[in-house]
């Protein structure tokens, strides 16, 4: 049932944001790419250092300053120690994610970061984030980002690029 509940809410996603781009026209530069390291708890454990890359489209500014996007990505949270009482073993989560991102310029190089989506990994579910990008140039971007899924947090450094 939960697993119903999940594509249900995926796919409303998917028609607002498709919704949002059919009202105005595809555009190449809208497109970016990006990727990072990661330090991922699971609850229980130490921290492992993994990774995400990930694509996705900007929709544009929908009101001054603050832009709505949609990304689609990989996340590998690497080896993480976990014990329960007294047996210890390691562990790994990755797999695909979905969100909706709402970037705000606070601001002329600094923005602040929100998102909501799906994760259909290892743990999948409902995840959110928040953060924080510095642009370093018109086409590159430096994000902070703490993200929090179903069983995994992390904190996120990653490099995005719009060509």
């Amino acid at each position: 049932m939960l697993k119903i509940i999940r594509v249900v809410i995926g796919a409303f996603l998917a028609i607002g944001l498709s919704s949002v781009a059919s009202a105005q026209s595809f555009d190449t530069r809208n497109l970016f790419f990006g990727g990072g390291l990661s330090q991922n708890k699971l609850e229980g454990s130490k921290t492992g250092t993994g990774y995400q890359f990930f694509g996705g489209y900007t929709f544009g500014q929908v009101a001054p300053q603050f832009r709505v996007a949609a990304e689609l990505g990989y996340m590998d949270s690497g080896n993480v120690n976990v014990c329960v009482f007294t047996v210890c073993g390691s562990g790994k989560v990755k797999g695909l994610w979905a969100t909706g991102v709402a970037r705000y310029r606070v601001a002329p190089q600094i923005d602040l970061i929100g998102r909501a989506g799906l994760d259909f990994g290892d743990d999948d579910g409902f995840m959110f984030g928040f953060g924080g990008g510095y642009l370093l140039n018109r086409n590159s971007q430096l994000r902070l980002e703490y993200v929090i899924r179903q069983n995994v947090n992390s904190l996120q450094f990653n490099f995005v690029y719009q060509p």
